[in-house]
């Protein structure tokens, strides 16, 4: 067993991101010969390689900030194998989305190790269902797609006798030891200077409620609402984005920017943004909870046209990429950037955005191996008391899902919003030189 600092990923203050409901759920549909010696070993193997998933966060309760991070040897993988009896009236396809929305309603502690449970739902010796449960703490967006990629390599190695050639992850725990370093660097000084003087004067943004918000008698979930966009037309916002220089990310921020100022009259917000990639190549590899929490300052009230606010998305997303710091290193020099506004009438409001994998990443290890989809999304229940945009890429494929509270916002408020943010997306893709009409 070793001991190491924690990094500022996982130091938790309020103790939310703790929470056994704090899960990353994932399923798989498997289809052709499947052999279960060769998964178990190959589940095993990933906890060896990858040691955030046998890792225990001991924390100072009387300050989440503090704590160690305790790495334990090679554990087993719990591995439960059911085999699911025809259902009439429900196909195999809509069992696989039963068996995924009931993951997402499991919980489990942080403490658990490995932090990796499985369970194989067989259909037949030829179609089953994975599903794959691990705490938010030691994994990611991003991770996910590591943990796709080691698990059909180390199958695959058994089964062919051929050695896999992934390369060995660097440890999580040589992270916070990265970290220091950085924030010790000028490029970290030249981030607070950036920061320091970016977010003078900055409130966090919110929008409006229809009534008070009050936590003590919040709906016992949030709600959401889906909105997506067929693949032809995505297909055209991102390459009238592309011809503007632009993601798509920039077109959707552009697009709420208008929204904005239209439902609040205000054109100097304040967001945060989810990155959950990595701060350095050397972690590419490695699975572990990296995501961070990036404001994005826009200010926007000399734009005149739909490509002036595209344009500012870029420049702001952009320049909060180049000076990311650890989210408690900005709140260092503005404490209360986070402060709610003391408006009950206000919520809130924060961005994810969420690709899939690249398509050259090889995650098959039998005949077809598919990601378990659900046509809409569900409410993260660890998650309350805000307004959460997150916008959904795979492939061809787009959602935006935006989840809110219930009991302090009417469903028609949030689908006119929606509704209309769809139409400032493609009214700037069509005609970005048009002139913003203000609210």
């Amino acid at each position: 067993m070793d001991v190491y600092p924690l990094s500022s990923r996982q130091k938790d203050p309020f103790g939310l991101a703790r929470s056994p409901r704090h899960v990353v759920a994932l399923a798989l549909r498997i289809k052709g010969e499947l052999r279960l010696d060769a998964l178990k070993g190959a589940l095993d193997e990933v906890v060896e390689r990858q040691e955030a998933l046998r890792t225990r966060v001991n924390y100072d309760e009387a300050d989440g900030t503090r704590g160690f991070l305790e790495v334990l040897p090679p554990l087993p993988v719990p591995l439960a194998v059911h085999d699911v009896p025809e259902t009439p009236g429900r196909s195999r396809d809509e069992i696989a989305l039963d068996l995924l929305a009931a993951l997402n309603q499991e919980s489990m502690s942080y403490l658990d190790t490995p932090s990796l449970r499985a369970t194989l739902h067989r259909f037949d010796d030829h179609d089953a269902v994975l599903t794959i449960l691990s705490h938010h703490l030691f994994n990611d967006g991003w991770s996910v797609g590591v943990l796709r990629r080691e698990i059909a390599a180390c199958y695959r190695a058994r089964v062919t006798g051929v050695p896999h050639a992934l390369p060995r992850p660097a440890p999580y725990s040589e992270f916070a030891s990265w970290e220091q370093e950085f924030l010790s660097s000028e490029r970290a000084a030249a981030a607070r200077r950036y920061w320091k003087d970016k977010l003078a004067g900055a409130r966090m943004h919110s929008m409006p409620t229809d009534r008070p918000f009050d936590p003590e008698q919040q709906a016992p979930r949030s709600a959401v609402r889906n909105f997506t966009i067929d693949p032809d037309t995505m297909a055209r916002i991102t390459a009238g984005a592309a011809q503007q220089r632009c993601s798509v990310w920039h077109v959707f921020l552009a697009a709420y920017m208008v929204l904005v100022e239209k439902v609040t009259g205000q054109s100097d917000i304040t967001i945060l943004t989810v990155n959950s990639g990595r701060p350095a190549r050397e972690f590419y590899d490695t699975i572990g909870f990296f995501a961070n929490l990036v404001p994005v300052r826009l200010q926007f009230d000399g734009c005149k046209s739909y490509l002036d606010l595209m344009r500012c998305a870029r420049k702001a997303s952009a320049d909060a990429q180049q000076h990311q710091l650890p989210t408690e290193s900005v709140l260092e020099m503005y404490p209360t950037l986070m402060h709610p506004s003391g408006d009950p009438r206000a919520l809130p409001v924060g961005f994810n955005y969420i690709s899939s994998p690249a398509e050259h990443e090889d995650t098959g290890f039998t005949t077809s191996v598919e990601p378990v989809t659900a046509p809409e999304e569900e409410p993260a229940s660890f998650r309350r008391g805000a307004f959460i945009w997150t916008f959904l890429v795979a492939g061809e494929d787009f959602r935006c899902v935006v989840e809110y509270e219930p009991s302090a916002v009417d469903a028609e408020t949030v689908e006119r919003w929606g509704a209309e943010w769809l139409d400032l997306v493609l009214a700037m893709t069509d005609d970005p030189n048009q002139t913003w009409n203000r609210g």
